[in-house]
């Protein structure tokens, strides 16, 4: 699934480009992306204005604790890093995020074996994505987490996922005023949205070594 992207774009237009208040505070912008990065992400604050904030990419239900399976948070995330959205509205680590805490990613190209993809013609996008604070109990401190909502890939980028899956991409605003919609807590209202972005909308070029 999508564990590589970039968002290599001036905070200014991030802001600009999904109409929201600036909170962010991101080390670096511009260099690939990983799991466990710190990543910019779209929510909707107290008062329904859309915020750009940062979040740690892996995502940390409310209820996590360590385990013998899962030692550190940092193991979680490394699990939770993509959300199948086949099954967000009903998983345990994501089924309360995806009721009340959807948000937006903003990315500008993504990677998968090999190969960059991105939407023909536009600089920036948005993934549908899901975000989550929780609070270590031995540092008195809370971490705010994220997670990529996938989706079975278009006939483009399956060629080159070997589980043929894919980002799902919101790529205008109505879709992403839906995803965000404070109103919606059941799955049938947005189930649209949780699908692939069409492969002849996009384009994609071999990575250079």
């Amino acid at each position: 699934m999508c564990h590589r992207f970039n968002q290599k774009v001036n905070l200014r237009v991030v802001a600009d480009f999904v109409d929201a208040t600036d909170r962010s505070s991101p080390a670096e912008t511009t260099k690939d992306l990983f799991p466990l990065a710190d990543l910019l992400v779209v929510r909707l604050d107290l008062d329904g204005d859309r915020e750009l904030v940062t979040c740690n990419w892996g995502l940390l239900p409310f209820w996590f604790k360590p385990s013998a399976k899962h030692k550190t948070h940092k193991s979680f995330q490394r699990m939770t890093f993509n959300a199948r959205g086949e099954t967000i509205h009903e998983k345990p680590s994501y089924r309360e995020a995806f009721k009340s805490k959807r948000c937006l990613i903003p990315w500008t190209e993504f990677f998968e074996h090999g190969w960059y993809f991105k939407i023909a013609g536009t600089e920036i996008s948005t993934f549908a994505g899901l975000w989550q604070s929780w609070k270590n109990p031995e540092e008195d401190q809370v971490l705010e987490t994220c997670t990529i909502v996938t989706c079975p890939a278009n006939e483009l980028v399956e060629k080159y996922h070997p589980k043929k899956r894919m980002p799902v991409i919101l790529n205008d605003e109505e879709s992403r005023r839906r995803w965000l919609g404070p109103d919606v807590v059941e799955r049938p209202a947005i189930d649209d949205l949780i699908s692939a972005f069409p492969a002849e909308r996009m384009e994609h070029w071999e990575a250079k070594a």
